[in-house]
């Protein structure tokens, strides 16, 4: 069975990662090695919206 190269980079992955830290976001990255599809599963956000300065992010939440 022949190798082939990874559909999925660790430096994609990190780049995703730290990115979603950086915004202050949590959730996960889903790989299928099978296809090479990578899902970004975003969760809550660890900013608090309500004590934000703009009324329409309370609107958005």
């Amino acid at each position: 069975m022949a190798t082939r190269p990874a559909l999925l980079k660790q430096s994609d992955l990190t780049r995703y990662l730290k990115a979603m830290r950086a915004a202050g976001v949590t959730g996960r990255v889903e790989a299928d090695p099978r296809t090479g599809r990578h899902i970004i599963v975003f969760g809550e956000a660890d900013i608090d919206l309500d004590a934000s300065p703009n009324p329409c992010d309370r609107l958005l939440k």
